[in-house]
């Protein structure tokens, strides 16, 4: 069977169209992307890109978190990846009836065999995969799909439908006619012979398959980059330019020689920020996993990234024609003000991504320019800025008694003199909290009990900067930065050890953007080595039913899930039960992002609903590593009249087991 002459002709002018309407809109969205003015630079580390690339690119490692999901975008992936060589084969059937790729043989087996039946089981797998992706959108309905793009999607799912079918049917067909090459590799396509209408005229409905097919591919091309499926082409690009610094470094600003600080307008963004827009499948998992979203308020990561790229393409025109001045700005297309300063930075929006879209980046950089730009920021806010300008913690608490909490226990401080091997960082909330100086003193005394050489800086140490910097206030995170490494690099200090996973993180990941280099440990992974190596032996039994909660810049920042709960399991009588959220999939308190430090009046409070999965475990105790945590536990609580779940750093459990 073959095609007549015609059919060369309207097939040639169908794909000119077709590629140039779909090179056309790609070309205009490339011009779009690189009319970003910030700078990024994603060409590094090589090796470990091309491996991003090929696990979260092409084997969708994030994909599968989701495992209905996970399986039906399995099938419609490796369709498009598998049947390429097909959509080649057959499209050049219109210039040479009969050709196939040219494959080698091996042991008298034609490789194209293998392949043809690659094809017939991905094709079909691929139906599989729409029916079940429809089912879930039309059927199960989860509240994360359903929005506007869900007759955009119903289009695609119908496209790559008929895609399949249609080549399975035309190869029916040709099998039916006698004329299939190698069709003992073709099982599914052999099976539908007997089951649909080829069989009665072949030769036509050859013709009509292969028509169909074409068409239906050719529109589906055309059609793409008009549509939110651009992703099919710029998701797996986004994976090779993920972010390599660590996870909880946000991005150093020069003070010195930047004009406008954050951003307000999308051509500010850098190109891989807003490459996240065309790479996005608008899955809705960002938005699903959010505890701001999920607690009543305006906050949609989802539409942070799909609203910046519905700006860029509204926008680009007038971008690349340098005619910006007077249109809106992206409080008023991408995100609302209140939104944006209700993000608790907790990352479960980025970790969740299956496309390594950028959430927290772009969030902080609206708050940079209300901040530094507009001098906007919540009232409270200001004030514990002031706080920290003045006395160096959010606490306002005078900066000389940030020693106070250590009287009487034989402490040394670095100024003394001598050499230890840690100086113990104790933050703010463990030297002004008074809750949390508890929690200071249980392990100061169970580093004493193990004969760990350790001092602290006593008045010398300042915030860390943590709660200026995620508020957006650059220049004050700079400015304890600065102090406090210079205090540091002083005393040659090489070893941290801290309580809090805000100052673990910032001492950590972002204090090397200004000269400090040290081995930070959290209290967890400290108190874990000491058991191991005997140094310590809780002997008394502590009867308790106990549930951990995963501190967001411990746990999804920085991989720290087993350290805590290793702690917990060797404390005699302590039980444990895992909450339903936990580990990185686990639910913020709500203080992260300076939201410790801001009011909550809209919706229902984080930490309430963190609360609740408490109560759900029925444990009788809620074990937190972190000051943050435990604050925002007590307060929810105290205010929920929930005071029989008791609450605990698990320095003071295993101190009660010594």
């Amino acid at each position: 069977m073959g095609l007549a002459a015609y059919d060369m002709y309207a097939v040639t002018a169908f794909l000119v169209v077709a590629l140039s309407i779909f090179g056309r809109k790609l070309f205009l969205r490339l011009r779009y992307l690189f009319a970003g003015k910030g700078k990024e630079r994603r060409w590094d580390r090589f090796p470990t890109r091309l491996k991003n690339f090929i696990v979260y690119g092409i084997f969708q490692r994030k994909v599968a978190r989701e495992w209905y999901a996970g399986v039906l975008h399995s099938f419609i992936f490796w369709a498009f990846v598998i049947l390429g060589a097909s959509v080649v084969e057959i499209t050049a059937q219109a210039y040479a009836p009969g050709w196939r790729i040219p494959l080698p043989t091996i042991a008298g087996v034609p490789l194209n065999g293998p392949l043809y039946l690659a094809q017939d089981v991905i094709a079909f797998l691929a139906a599989i995969g729409v029916g079940m992706a429809l089912y879930r959108r039309y059927v199960i309905r989860p509240k994360k799909l359903m929005h506007e793009g869900m007759l955009d999607a119903t289009i695609v799912l119908s496209f790559i439908l008929g895609i399949v079918v249609s080549l399975l049917l035309y190869n029916a067909a040709d099998i039916a006619g006698g004329t299939a090459w190698l069709s003992e590799w073709k099982p599914i396509s052999a099976a539908l012979v007997s089951i649909s209408v080829v069989r009665l005229d072949p030769a036509t409905w050859w013709h009509v398959f292969w028509w169909t097919h074409v068409l239906l591919l050719f529109t589906f091309l055309a059609y793409v980059p008009h549509s939110k499926h651009m992703h099919i082409i710029f998701a797996i690009v986004n994976t090779f330019f993920m972010d390599l610094t660590p996870k909880g470094a946000l991005k150093k600003v020069d003070l010195e020689k930047t004009e406008t600080f954050g951003v307000n307008r999308v051509e500010q963004l850098p190109w891989r920020q807003l490459l996240d827009g065309y790479a996005c499948t608008e899955c809705g998992r960002c938005t699903d996993s959010c505890p701001a979203n999920a607690t009543g308020k305006p906050l949609d990561p989802m539409r942070i990234i799909t609203n910046m790229r519905d700006t860029l393409d509204e926008q680009g025109a007038a971008i690349l024609a340098g005619k910006t001045e007077g249109l809106p700005d992206m409080f008023t297309t991408v995100h609302s003000e209140d939104g944006i300063w209700a993000c608790t930075t907790c990352y479960a929006c980025v970790y969740e991504c299956p496309v390594m879209n950028e959430h927290v980046p772009k969030i902080i950089d609206m708050r940079r320019h209300m901040v530094l730009t507009q001098g906007k920021m919540p009232p409270e806010a200001m004030e514990t800025m002031r706080k920290i300008e003045q006395n160096y913690n959010p606490w306002g608490i005078g900066w000389d008694r940030r020693g106070d909490w250590a009287e009487g226990m034989w402490i040394p401080k670095l100024s003394e003199g001598g050499r230890y091997r840690y100086l113990f960082w104790v933050g703010c909330a463990g030297s002004f909290d008074d809750r949390n100086r508890k929690v200071t003193l249980a392990f100061a005394r169970i580093l004493q009990r193990a004969h760990v050489p350790f001092a602290i800086l006593g008045s010398e140490e300042k915030c860390t900067g943590d709660p200026a910097r995620r508020i957006g206030n650059e220049y004050l995170f700079q400015a304890m930065a600065t102090a406090n490494v210079e205090t540091l690099n002083r005393y040659e200090v090489t070893k941290i050890v801290t309580c809090c996973p805000h100052c673990f993180n910032t001492l950590k990941n972002e204090y090397p953007q200004f000269g400090g280099r040290y081995e930070v440990i959290h209290h967890t992974q400290l108190l874990k080595e000491l058991l191991d190596d005997g140094k310590i032996q809780p002997t008394k039994e502590v009867a308790e039913l106990v549930t951990h909660h995963d501190s967001c810049y411990l746990g999804r920042y920085n991989n720290i899930f087993d350290e805590p709960r290793d702690v917990l399991m060797k404390i005699p009588g302590v039980r444990t039960v895992e909450m339903s959220r936990c580990r990185d999939k686990g639910f913020c308190c709500g203080a992260g992002g300076a939201r410790m430090w801001m009011e909550e009046t809209i919706g229902e409070k984080v930490n309430h609903r963190r609360l609740t999965h408490v109560e759900e475990t029925g444990a009788g105790v809620v074990a937190t590593a972190c000051p943050y945590c435990l604050i925002m536990f007590d307060d929810a609580a105290k205010t929920k009249n929930k005071e029989s779940i008791r609450r605990f750093d698990i320095a003071e459990l295993l101190e009660r087991a010594l």
